[in-house]
């Protein structure tokens, strides 16, 4: 019997996350996110800007991880594959992260953003080291609370599976201290918040499939190559 209910909430689970990261990409912003295929892996995606998916260069994948309910790694393949990269648990997994460098971005007053660094493009006014970050919550349980150590990161501030239209605690992390100052929101709906001094902020998610996005831009002195750094992560995961 437990079995079953096992089962059957896994299937749940990896259904919900299917429709949501179906629905990933925002018309504002780049993100990175896992998409279940039919082998039992993982696509990673990337894209964003009205809805597009873009091919990459698998280089740009820096890390996935897979955890258990328990927190507990699960070794994960990655593979490259046409247009981008497939990863494969080793079994089961309940979360599952990612870390994606985008590279760096460089332009001359208002013009094109060209993938090189300022130091490599003459007369250069401005340039942008874009890191992306991903967090699918496959199945709720301790994991689901525990920060992974990620530099930017968004942690559910609950471990079991939240209810619709009932406020949920979330807190974000930068370099593992509370972010003050950082702007959450469902994508390009409703109303987005802002994380309090200890970097926390309720969110109300709904019926199925979720995905919170966190973006933080940040200027940077000193650096021949760029002059601001942009973090930006997609939380996905199932709510009642």
């Amino acid at each position: 019997m437990r079995l079953a209910r096992f089962l059957a909430s896994h299937c749940r689970g990896k259904a919900l996350l299917a429709v949501a990261l179906a629905a990933t990409p925002v018309a504002w912003a780049h993100n990175v996110w896992l998409e279940p295929d039919a082998a039992g892996g993982y696509l990673v995606q990337f894209g964003g800007h009205a809805g597009q998916r873009e091919s990459f260069d698998a280089a740009k994948l820096k890390s996935v991880q897979a955890f258990d309910r328990r927190g507990r790694p699960i070794d994960v393949a990655v593979v490259p594959v046409a247009g981008g990269v497939r990863v494969q648990p080793a079994r089961q997994a309940a979360l599952l992260a990612a870390h994606f460098d985008n590279g760096i971005f460089s332009r001359v007053d208002d013009g094109p953003m060209l993938e090189k660094p300022m130091d490599q493009q003459p007369g250069a006014t401005s340039g942008v080291h874009a890191l992306k970050y991903h967090k699918s919550i496959i199945q709720w349980g301790v994991v689901a609370k525990r920060p992974l150590g990620q530099p930017f990161e968004v942690v559910p501030l609950a471990h079991e599976t939240p209810h619709a239209g009932q406020p949920l605690r979330v807190q974000v992390l930068l370099d593992g201290k509370p972010a003050e100052g950082i702007r959450l929101s469902w994508g390009e709906q409703g109303t987005p918040v802002t994380t309090a001094a200890d970097g926390t902020a309720t969110v109300t998610p709904v019926a199925g499939p979720n995905q919170l996005t966190a973006i933080r831009r940040a200027p940077v002195e000193g650096d021949a190559r760029f002059t601001s750094l942009s973090y930006e992560y997609l939380l996905a995961f199932p709510a009642h």
